[in-house]
């Protein structure tokens, strides 16, 4: 019994992390409200509880809590508690400590999760099992990209609303996160590449491996992985790689200079070459490439033949009104700025931008194409921890940053790697080889990788795998650095006492219990999102039971009340107008109490009001007296988000049917104001003075449409012509 208590516990853990690197790029299913980002942080979760788990038996065997020291020890712990008080002091606590809904991910718990396994990465994972980990890390890598790179000539192209041969996104979900994970890997791979052809190009005969079929392998996966980041189209990943690409040649130059030059003018001329075969993401670098050439070619030749010339205005970006994503990044920047400025300590939450956003939203983003979608990021990570965790969260986290760095600068050095090599001179296995050689590249290729999340977390945000490899390319670099191997195994030569199997055998049971709640999270989304797409189709029945189901599996979910209200108001309409008073009056109380449970969890949330306005609308057509509820949830939603116009214009409506006419007209005045090409906000107005006898107010509202917003519109040319 001593002796299987001695092996499974650090097998267990170091297939764990095998899992969790190769798995979690890879998870995604078509049952859930997210089919990606939520379920690898469910599966991360879940490793986590496995990996801590056997940890926790582990100290308990060998009676002691052995815990590796590290450099980055104080940044961690500033950072963990920089995450803790402003979960406290936040304006939604719910979301700050479970994350926005969907993803989870930047959520109390999640970042609890990764610095646990970056600790219990340290201190249990065998440092001599660090390359197996890198080729499955690769191995998962490339099936990623495999799929990618069939996604760009179409496998799946009709599955997706998304133009995914255009810019595909494989098991990610997203081009520019696909991109941020590959500009991770490939400078590694391109380390061990170096490692397995450095006796053919130069450099010293001890760190040869010999390898050419080794280093053809790794040679087809860095252009297979290259070639992948060119199809996402993604700016912010190609510049994350070409900076970081630039600095890893700069790092092997000053320690071997001219023996590195043949490689480095191999693999950038390389670059080049697939550049020039299939595009790049940036204009000024794409118009001399080859897919441009033809297309130009094609265009040239098309004219010829119509004999009709035609003019190019540049971007059809700009000819559709679809506003560049640059453009808004830089509005939604500036909210970030904004609320960083009016919560500057601590931020108003983790996590919670999609609701601090709204009351600081500026009026400019009403004028993007994408004027009314939800931000729940500030899409720059750094803008991110200023506004939801303020100076604290910002500082703790560059200090991170920073230390790690410096940590790198100074172990790159040529006494240092000398030093690592002598410490495992005494080793002669292949994995210890494997870690003499590697010393060379894979410590500057870990860090230039790295580097890139840095910069890609620029124009973005980390999602988990990114988030995964953040925390634990960090703990990766340090195990190749010292002389810690990691190798203690639970002691033999005692007996394990009564206290430690009741230890043992209560872990055991909470990491059961902690796997059952997960698997049921995981199966009530499952439910939840049946219910969200019946409520989408109208299928109100449905969605009512399938919705109930899902509350009674995660009872603390807001989302899932605030989703369950407005089917079961339209039910109640329905049973009313049935004549069923009594099972009616039931289920629109139902209706009712979940949207106050969801705004009681969450009141901050700008959704939740608006759902609830939509709610006590519906049980209006019961009950006119919901008629001012409606009014009152419509109000609290604009004190969250004085920029909104569809809630100003909303309300409008609302205050014509209360009577309220005056204000109803100044509200739809205020929002063509905030929003000055709110086509309907001007045909609301028309309508308005024409029933109050203001004809030529009423004719201004409507050439108002047709001369500054659609000359096309149907509806205001018609009534129009009714006025003349």
């Amino acid at each position: 019994m001593v002796k299987i208590f001695s092996f499974l516990p650090n097998k267990i853990i170091e297939y764990s992390f095998y899992l969790l690197f190769f798995l979690v790029p890879l998870i995604l299913t078509p049952f859930n409200y997210e089919l990606f980002e939520y379920n690898k942080m469910m599966a991360t979760y879940a490793l986590t509880v496995i990996i801590i788990g056997m940890w926790l038996i582990k100290m308990a065997i060998n009676r002691k809590a052995g815990i590796v020291k590290t450099p980055l020890d104080i940044p961690l712990l500033l950072f963990f508690l920089s995450q803790v008080v402003s979960t406290i002091f936040s304006i939604d606590r719910h979301v700050s400590i479970w994350g926005y809904y969907s993803r989870f991910n930047g959520g109390l718990l999640s970042t609890i999760s990764y610095i646990l396994l970056y600790y219990a990465f340290v201190t249990n994972f065998p440092k001599e099992k660090i390359k197996k980990l890198l080729v499955l890390t690769l191995s998962s890598a490339t099936l990623v990209s495999l799929y990618g790179t069939l996604e760009h000539f179409g496998i799946d192209k009709n599955i997706w609303v998304q133009d995914v041969q255009n810019r595909v996104f494989s098991t990610l979900g997203q081009p520019n996160w696909l991109a941020a994970y590959l500009a991770v890997l490939i400078p590694i791979t391109i380390g061990l590449t170096l490692n397995k052809f450095s006796n053919s190009i130069g450099l010293p005969a001890r760190i040869a491996t010999q390898s050419v079929a080794g280093g053809l392998g790794y040679l087809v996966i860095w252009l297979l992985f290259y070639v992948t980041l060119l199809f996402t189209k993604s700016r912010s990943g190609f510049l994350g790689f070409g900076i970081t690409n630039v600095i890893f040649w700069i790092l092997l130059f000053i320690k071997y200079k001219k023996e590195i030059i043949k490689a480095l003018l191999i693999f950038n001329f390389s670059l080049l070459i697939f550049n020039f075969i299939f595009g790049a993401p940036f204009e000024q670098i794409n118009r001399f490439t080859l897919p441009e050439l033809l297309k130009n070619q094609s265009s040239l030749t098309k004219t010829s033949q119509d004999e009709k010339p035609t003019k190019s205005y540049g971007s059809s970006v700009i000819d559709v009104g679809i506003t560049e994503s640059g453009t808004i990044r830089q509005i939604v920047w500036k909210g970030a700025i904004n609320i960083f400025r009016h919560y500057p300590l601590f931020g108003t939450g983790v996590e919670t931008f999609a609701f601090s956003y709204y009351q600081f939203r500026p009026i400019e983003h009403n004028m993007t194409s994408e004027w009314d979608f939800l931000y729940n990021k500030a899409h720059n990570e750094y803008l991110n921890f200023a506004a939801n965790s303020g100076i604290f969260g910002l500082g703790s986290y560059l200090l991170l940053i920073l230390g790690f760095i410096w940590w790198n600068i100074r172990s790159m050095g040529i006494r240092n790697q000398e030093s690592g090599i002598r410490n495992c001179e005494s080793e002669n296995t292949n994995n210890q080889k494997f870690l003499i050689h590697n010393s060379y590249f894979l410590i500057p290729s870990l860090f230039t990788g790295w580097l890139s999340i840095l910069i890609t977390n620029y124009f973005g945000f980390s999602v988990v795998i990114i988030q995964l490899l953040f925390f634990l390319i960090p703990a990766i670099s340090f195990m190749l650095i010292t002389k810690a191997n990691n190798k203690e195994q639970i002691t033999e030569n005692k007996d394990i006492r009564a206290m430690q199997y009741i230890f043992i055998s209560g872990v055991f049971l909470v990491i059961c219990y902690l796997l059952f709640v997960i698997c049921r999270l995981w199966y009530a989304d499952m439910i939840f999102t049946t219910g969200y797409n019946a409520v989408r189709s109208q299928d109100y029945v449905s969605a009512y039971q399938s919705l109930k189901k899902a509350i009674t599996l995660n009872k603390n979910e807001p989302l899932y009340y605030d989703e369950f209200s407005y089917p079961a108001a339209m039910l109640a309409m329905a049973l009313s107008d049935d004549k069923q008073a009594t099972l009616s009056a039931q289920i629109k109380e139902e209706a009712i109490l979940a949207s106050n449970i969801a705004t009681t969890i969450s009141p901050q949330n700008v959704n939740f009001w608006k759902t609830q306005t939509r709610v006590y609308f519906a049980l209006y057509q019961i009950d006119p007296k919901y008629l001012s509820n409606a009014a009152l949830s419509l109000e609290k939603a604009r004190s969250l988000s004085p920029t909104d116009p569809k809630i100003t214009y909303n309300l409008a409506l609302i205050y014509d049917k209360m009577e309220r006419r005056k204000e109803a007209i100044e509200l739809l005045a205020e929002s063509v104001k905030l929003k000055p090409d709110y086509r309907d906000a001007y045909f609301a107005l028309a309508l308005f003075y024409e029933r109050d006898k203001q004809t030529d107010k009423a004719k201004e509202m409507l050439r108002f449409i047709l001369e500054k917003i659609n000359p096309s519109d149907e509806d205001a040319k018609k009534k129009l012509e009714e006025l003349k």
